[in-house]
């Protein structure tokens, strides 16, 4: 069997467990009912891996841990805002409004480089990080070569997103992301 066809093979069969179960063993991680939630305000306008939460009657900058969105302008494979505002569209169905948990990463540093925080996101138990980059509409993402605790699962489901054609791997979309 073509790798392409492993690929097709293997999102078949996680579509279909996804459709019987639901998305939330997949993408179920471990954010503890102790973590604090916070109301997401807005999006950034830069890309879809960063969002504003309210915390302590302000509001703060948060970046998503292992995952990088396409933006207007990129240092990936793709042209200049290929699926930019669909993956905004869906982190926004994703958070838009709702509570999230935002919990560190211990291997990583506490701040982006702009000063945001640097966190995994959940809506109840279900990562975020991890939809957006299945659906497609981001890719996995090693900030400043730091190994971070979720990285392979994003991996394999980042592969996932590839065979399956989703989001920013659609020809549809994105005509230059021919590899990972």
């Amino acid at each position: 069997m073509s790798r392409r066809h492993t690929n097709i093979f293997i999102g078949s069969i996680l579509s279909l467990v996804m459709a019987f179960s639901g998305t939330f063993g997949v993408f179920s991680r471990t954010a503890s009912a102790a973590s604090p939630t916070y109301r997401v305000l807005a999006m950034s306008s830069e890309s879809a891996d960063t969002f504003y939460v309210a915390m302590n009657g302000r509001s703060v900058k948060v970046r998503l841990i292992g995952l990088n969105a396409p933006e207007s302008t990129s240092y990936f494979k793709t042209k200049k805002g290929c699926y930019a505002i669909q993956s905004k569209s869906i982190l926004w169905k994703i958070i838009g409004g709702k509570y999230v948990s935002l919990v560190a990463d211990p291997k990583m540093p506490d701040k982006y480089t702009d000063g945001s925080l640097l966190r995994y996101a959940y809506v109840g138990q279900q990562d975020v990080g991890g939809m957006m980059i299945y659906n497609g509409a981001a890719r996995e993402y090693m900030y400043k070569h730091k190994n971070y605790a979720y990285r392979s699962w994003y991996k394999s489901l980042q592969n996932s997103a590839y065979g399956r054609k989703k989001g920013m791997w659609s020809p549809q979309w994105c005509p230059v992301n021919k590899s990972i």
